[in-house]
């Protein structure tokens, strides 16, 4: 899809084949246009609607407004300057060889190279973000509990002061030290 700046740095000179077809043609799909598409080829055009409403008089249209027109109401450019008598699709294939056939082969080639710049970074910004995701463990992954040996290997005294010394961890500020030893607690009193 053409995007507005490269439709901006089109010329505003007419290319009318056909002042009278192009004038009648430009008037219907205008009149059938809904108030966004109208607002979408003007935004595309870079111009104000007062210059639309000059092609339904003039005849005359520019390269910038047949591109913003045919893309947003889906019509083929050559329609709307009176080359081809049928409205067709819109396709960027034939965008492309109609501006081609104005003189823009530069400016098609430096988007085109903008497009596949653009698609590149994109590619490897993807790859990154996919390779950062693979590394970081996953948020549903629930943590290994370690189970602590009990019976002949803990003594109620290793225990206690177990708890002894994760109660100075929380009173010292440590936060999951905090956490913890209000489970435990939880736990023991059966709440």
């Amino acid at each position: 899809m053409v995007n507005a700046a490269f439709i901006q740095q089109l010329k505003q000179s007419n290319i009318s084949k056909d002042g009278t077809k192009t004038g009648k043609r430009v008037q219907e799909l205008w009149k059938g246009a809904t108030a966004d598409s109208k607002a979408a080829v003007c935004e595309l055009a870079g111009s104000a609607k007062a210059t639309v409403y000059r092609i339904f008089k003039t005849g005359g249209i520019s390269a910038k407004l047949a591109i913003a027109l045919a893309q947003v109401l889906g019509v083929n450019p050559r329609y709307l300057t009176g080359e081809a008598d049928e409205p067709g699709v819109y396709s960027e294939a034939d965008a492309a060889d109609f501006l081609s056939r104005l003189g823009y082969e530069k400016l098609l080639a430096e988007q085109e190279k903008a497009v596949r710049r653009a698609t590149r970074e994109a590619a490897r910004l993807k790859k990154e973000a996919e390779a950062a995701a693979a590394q970081e463990p996953d948020a549903e992954e629930k943590p290994v509990v370690k189970e602590a040996p009990v019976g002949e290997i803990v003594t109620n005294e290793d225990i206690l002061i177990l708890l002894q010394a994760l109660e100075v961890r929380a009173k010292a500020g440590n936060p999951d030290a905090r956490q913890l030893l209000g489970q435990i607690k939880i736990l023991l009193l059966g709440n």
